[in-house]
């Protein structure tokens, strides 16, 4: 058996020991979610601001239940004029920090809103940023090990047009990948999490350095077109395994209790 097949082994058995403490119906109800979410084209661009405003929230190890309940309160969106770009480009973050603070502190950092408003401002200043996204030369999925190497070389092309367009926050290889993830894409978030589960397993060297992030996420889609599972799906399970704030209820608390 050689190196990448004993690799593979191990996120089998990962996923194994997961399945035994699965606290249902939740963790089927979670699973299906990833597993049926497709790439749908962005219709406008205040779609495109609510989407980067909402992984920004999640951003910066904020807590990701606090950040789950704050969304779903809706008062983040009021905050930001329900991410009507015109709206939000005019809005002071200040005013945003003295007016709404209280009800959306959870997403950890206020420097969060000054990023918003700017991301507002150079969205509408670029006009019909939506189409340029929609057209990016990304596989909507991954059926091959040629999909793979398309992805990651749209991935580049991407994040270089994002980087000419001083595009705030999403001038990263995490950021970038976590919009990708949200949108549907076959791929992972290297978050801290991730790269834990993935520094364990020994299929990189350490968790920080956009050379193992990349490498991370691309062992993970190689044994994700190995396996026939989405990439979301290995997420979910390393989510789960490094005891991720939002994936814990996921299963039992015997599957935290078991090694002590």
């Amino acid at each position: 058996m050689n190196e990448k097949e004993n690799l593979y082994k191990e996120i089998d058995l990962l996923i194994e020991r997961i399945d035994n403490y699965k606290n249902e119906p939740n963790f089927s109800i979670e699973k299906n979610r990833r597993q049926n979410k497709i790439v749908s084209d962005f219709k406008n661009d205040n779609e495109i601001l609510k989407t980067f405003a909402y992984l920004i929230a999640y951003s910066q190890n904020a807590n990701s239940e606090l950040v789950e309940q704050i969304l779903k309160s809706g008062n983040y969106d009021k905050a930001f004029e329900n991410f009507e770009i015109d709206k939000v480009a005019k809005l002071n973050p200040c005013d945003i920090a003295d007016n709404s603070w209280e009800s959306i502190k959870g997403i950890r950092q206020q420097g969060k809103l000054f990023h918003i408003v700017t991301l507002a401002r150079k969205i509408k200043a670029i006009g019909s940023f939506y189409k340029l996204l929609n057209n990016i030369n990304i596989p909507k999925e991954i059926k091959t090990e040629d999909d793979i190497a398309n992805f990651w070389n749209g991935f580049d092309i991407l994040l270089k047009t994002l980087k000419e367009n001083k595009i705030p926050f999403f001038q990263s290889t995490t950021s970038l990948l976590h919009f990708l993830l949200d949108s549907g894409y076959d791929c992972v978030k290297p978050d801290l999490v991730v790269m834990k589960v993935a520094k364990k397993l020994k299929f990189v060297e350490e968790e920080i350095g956009d050379k193992n992030f990349r490498k991370a996420v691309r062992v993970i889609q190689e044994y994700s077109l190995k396996r026939n599972v989405r990439p979301t799906i290995i997420d979910f399970y390393f989510l789960i395994d490094e005891a991720q704030r939002g994936a814990k209820k996921y299963v039992k608390e015997e599957f935290y209790k078991r090694n002590k």
